[in-house]
């Protein structure tokens, strides 16, 4: 979707809606129109529930970029960029002629192989096209008329923000009647387009259900509508967007107008900490809570926290719904995902294969050592570990008479609920295995190099993984654990008041340490006070208590896609993602050869270095659009 189509098509809306593929289970065959879509309240809805198909697919990692693209997830080395894009942005390949990801525009004359697209602004535009139609239904309810048009507030502002984590400035789509639209289309500045979506999702608010039923959290929400004007603001009052001159003092708009504001505004914090406390009163008044409740015992505190994701092994298909505002329900996407995560098992022999779980795409060595130790602190921190040495061994907790690193001993029970590792205990199968990681075992098997499907750093996620996930060798078959992966989940919110508290007000208030400790509770974790009074208090040191902030919600939102976002936000992200990640030595068959830190293998087409400030924070706006409209500017450093 150009520009150009983005004027021609609103002014033709029913023949590009007739045209497209996603609406021929909409209307009926024969030659349609416009009232045939809204001619009773069922088709209405079809044409409703179609405004989601183009929302970007997080979870899986040949798609989008949030769930690899950070520095908590990759996958294995020989992986290529065709069908792992974020490795794209690692290694700056992304340019204004060729992209991995047709967001923007979807209709430029050549893609790299394996390209993603989704057409948003058509989305956009089919979300006007049912505000503006949904009065002439003869036979829809008041309900339904008020719900469905909050739906098309709420993804009419969801759509923007899409656009605006990835591109930065986008320009706004305010109607469907193309007939007022300029004959070119501007950027507009940053602050403008988050008031823009933040109005969106405040009319949605307004119009929406609180909750969804279970099987309906894949569309809108109050709760959701809040929520991610929550997002968006913290986004807003981020170092990324808010005063930063050492990016975008020449960002501006060919009449002069800059598209990122360079002076530092402190009240956008304000504003964030109170949209999340608005959400959050929304949603704890509407029974969503987190998934387990609170307890002080450590074996309960990791099974909450896994089973908020996966769900109890007692039930055939669950997950935390209370908690979960909005998320993916493409259990295609999900089964497809957990091939890739679990690590392989039950293959005879424990020779390689191609078959059965694959264990590719892994947690890396940053989001295994940001975890808090069972005194709820960081690892260099706590007395009892700050001087301990990786390499020495020690009993495996879950296996005594095993031996595994030091580094997987006095950590939380949110680090075993996430993290599998060499002789400790996985979850898969109908059961729990200890995993065996060195080479010439099952998890690795030989680690050859032409062993395609293997991880490069000793280490699985659990996180995503059950006892549900099963494979059957002897049939090639697999039964996959059915679930919703949250785009935006309760805890979120909290952290998000946590976080611009601070920065408002430079230190944590009574309610925030309550939300902190909430979190904490469900995992079975020390208050955030107790924790901190085994070293002398709380941080006093806004630098250093910033940093604890930032690793709190790392942690908490770990693998969820979230953290490709934050380190932007942030204005860290080539900081965090440059240097190359550690890993153990796989190609070693004792536990004294194994346990050896080393550069982790990122494989030949991996450069790290070419991931560059300000380039690689957002995309690049594609030169197929550049060339329509001279009144778009592109993005620095492309």
């Amino acid at each position: 979707m150009t520009i150009k189509y983005i004027r021609v098509s609103l002014c033709l809306l029913a023949l590009s809606l007739f045209t497209a593929c996603d609406f021929l289970d909409v209307v009926p065959e024969s030659n349609p129109t416009t009232d045939d879509i809204y001619k009773t309240q069922v088709q209405a809805e079809k044409m409703v529930q179609s405004l989601y198909k183009s929302i970007p697919d997080y979870m899986h990692p040949q798609h989008f970029p949030d769930f690899t693209g950070g520095d908590d997830l990759a996958m294995g080395h020989r992986g290529t960029t065709r069908w792992f894009h974020y490795k794209s942005l690692i290694n700056g390949m992304e340019s204004p002629s060729s992209t991995f990801f047709g967001l923007w525009s979807n209709t430029a004359s050549s893609y790299p192989t394996g390209a993603v697209k989704e057409d948003i602004w058509g989305a956009v535009r089919n979300c006007y096209d049912v505000l503006n139609n949904l009065d002439n239904v003869p036979d829809i309810t008041a309900d339904n008329l008020k719900t469905w048009k909050g739906e098309a507030w709420f993804l009419i502002g969801y759509y923007h923000q899409i656009m605006l984590e990835y591109y930065g400035p986008t320009f706004i789509v305010k109607e469907a009647n193309g007939t007022n639209l300029p004959s070119t289309l501007t950027r507009e500045p940053y602050d403008s387009c988050v008031n823009f979506i933040a109005g969106c999702y405040d009319k949605a608010a307004q119009l929406l259900p609180a909750v969804r039923t279970s099987s309906e959290k894949d569309r809108g929400s109050a709760a959701a509508a809040l929520g991610f004007k929550a997002r968006l603001l913290l986004y807003a009052a981020s170092p990324l967007v808010n005063g930063n001159s050492d990016f975008y003092s020449d960002f501006k708009n060919p009449d002069g107008t800059p598209l990122v504001s360079l002076t530092y505004d402190r009240e956008k914090w304000k504003r964030a900490m109170d949209a999340a406390a608005e959400a959050i009163k929304l949603c704890e008044s509407n029974g969503y809570k987190l998934y387990g409740g609170s307890t002080t015992d450590f074996v309960t505190g990791a099974k909450n926290y896994h089973e908020a994701f996966v769900g109890p092994t007692s039930s055939p298909s669950f997950n935390n719904w209370d908690e979960i505002l909005f998320g993916l329900s493409n259990q295609s996407t999900i089964s497809y995902t957990v091939k890739s995560i679990a690590p392989r098992y039950g293959l005879k022999n424990g020779k390689y294969s191609a078959n059965g779980f694959r264990g590719y795409v892994f947690p890396t060595w940053s989001c295994v050592t940001r975890f808090f130790t069972d005194k709820g602190l960081p690892w260099d921190v706590d007395p009892d570990t700050k001087n301990l040495d990786p390499e020495t061994l020690v009993a495996s907790p879950f296996y005594p008479n095993e031996k595994t690193s030091v580094i997987n001993t006095h950590r939380s029970p949110r680090f075993y609920a996430c993290i599998g590792f060499d002789r400790g205990a996985y979850e898969i199968g109908n059961g729990t295995v200890m995993l065996k990681c060195r080479k010439g075992e099952p998890q690795t098997c030989y680690g050859n190099e032409s062993d395609e499907y293997l991880g490069d750093n000793g280490y699985y996620c659990q996180k995503w993984v059950s006892q549900k996930d099963t494979y059957t060798e002897s049939n090639k078959k697999f039964t996959y654990n059915k679930f919703v992966f949250p785009y935006l989940r309760l805890a979120e919110l909290y952290l998000d008041y946590v976080e611009a508290d601070f920065e408002y007000h430079h230190t944590l208030s009574a309610q925030s340490l309550a939300y902190l400790d909430k979190i904490r509770a469900r995992c079975g974790m020390p208050t955030f006070e107790k924790s901190w009074s085994y070293v002398g208090g709380i941080p006093t040191d806004e630098a250093t208590l910033r940093s604890v902030i930032h690793d709190e919600r790392s942690n908490e939102l770990a693998m969820e896609g979230r953290r490709f976002h934050d380190i932007r936000r942030w204005k860290i992200a080539e900081k965090v993602l440059c240097p190359k990640e550690k890993a153990w030595t796989i190609s070693g068959t004792t536990a004294e050869q194994f346990y050896k830190v080393t550069t982790m293998n990122d494989g030949t087409e991996v450069d790290r270095s070419k991931f560059v400030a300000p380039k690689s924070y957002w995309l690049a706006i594609p030169l197929d659009q550049i060339q329509i409209d001279p009144n778009l500017v592109q993005n620095p450093g492309y």
